[in-house]
């Protein structure tokens, strides 16, 4: 845990786990609504079913937070149209490991074999625009925002003790 200085009080960035936390989720949601939306695009259903497995969010997770690391190594020598094909190669070799793993269980959510530029079922060429506009957001907004996130401490007396602000 790095503690920064923040004003007169320290702040420590969120540790990997929270991070996680906020990817698995920000991933989980996102496949939900792109469902959603695939559903009405494709059979002009107003219910908007979106679904997802819970194995999504290990996988998005996992796959942003690696992101991060490219991300943070990157983002100063690298362009961003570089970075956001070299992110899309992750996340299609990330999509067919874990789909391949999942596969061997027979836990594995998604099927692409209706899709003309499917790789055994578990990729397709299809979706990479949708993507590619996916991964921008990712590391816009979402790495972005979450790695200025900080856990702030609070006041300490003296002694050590926590300061009441109450009192």
């Amino acid at each position: 845990m790095v503690a920064m200085p923040y004003g007169q009080e320290y702040t420590t960035r969120l540790e990997w786990y929270s991070r996680f936390y906020l990817y698995a989720v920000h991933g989980y949601v996102c496949e939900v609504m792109f469902t959603a939306a695939w559903e009405f695009v494709v059979n002009l259903n107003w219910k908007f079913p979106g679904v997802t497995s819970v194995w999504s969010l290990l996988i998005y997770g996992m796959s942003i937070l690696v992101i991060e690391r490219m991300y943070l190594a990157l983002k100063d020598r690298v362009v961003l149209p570089l970075r956001l094909l070299l992110y899309l190669i992750w996340t299609y070799l990330w999509e067919f490991c874990t789909g391949y793993i999942l596969r061997q269980f027979n836990a594995c959510p998604w099927d692409y074999t209706p899709f003309d530029y499917d790789l055994f079922g578990l990729i397709t060429l299809e979706y990479a625009p949708c993507w590619l506009v996916g991964l921008f957001i990712v590391e816009r907004f979402v790495i972005g925002n979450t790695l200025k996130l900080r856990y702030q401490e609070p006041p300490r007396m003296g002694n050590g003790d926590i300061k009441n602000k109450e009192q």
